[in-house]
């Protein structure tokens, strides 16, 4: 699995430098990164973690009553041991956003979408991946710093094994 989180982190790397370079003249290119507390509930196993998220987006409707983009991202649900029981994961996610501006420095938005996921439990010995598309969503409050750079706290959900939700705060950089 951490062969599998870490071509995710090079390949979102590469994702964001790319976008970094072309985005050098393109407004409403954004990236961001965040630190997320996650939740996991498999059965009767709870359990929480600390991990890291990244994102790139375009947004590509921006009025004073409504902003639209979509957006690509890395979440890692985070290591869990209990016992002989294991779980760890992450998701390469595909969303649309909705923001709805409240004055000139704070906005609230909705993310919903589909996340890739690749899941591996561990119990007893025994070893199960799980691998598919799930849904995700959530909310978010986000609070603007020289037009440029965002503070946000979000909470999603997904829809997977893990049963995951993740509560997170970060930064993005609007281009």
């Amino acid at each position: 699995m951490s062969k599998t989180i870490y071509s995710g982190w090079k390949a979102l790397v590469l994702l964001v430098a790319t976008c970094w370079v072309t985005s050098a003249s393109a407004d409403g290119f954004y990236v961001g990164a965040g630190a997320y507390r996650t939740d996991i509930s498999i059965d009767d196993f709870d359990d929480n973690d600390y991990a890291p998220a990244a994102f790139v987006g375009y947004q590509f409707l921006d009025t004073n009553l409504l902003m639209l983009s979509g957006e690509v991202g890395y979440y890692d649900f985070g290591d869990y041991e209990s016992n002989d029981n294991k779980a760890e994961g992450s998701a390469i996610t595909l969303a649309g956003v909705a923001y709805l501006p409240l004055g000139p420095f704070f906005e609230i938005y909705a993310k919903a979408g589909i996340a890739s996921a690749k899941i591996e439990l561990k119990d007893s010995g025994d070893r199960q991946d799980f691998d598919g598309e799930d849904g995700f969503g959530g909310i978010g409050v986000a609070f603007d710093i020289l037009d440029t750079i965002d503070i946000y706290a979000e909470y999603l959900a997904f829809d997977n094994k893990l049963n995951s939700k993740m509560y997170g705060i970060g930064v993005r950089l609007d281009f």
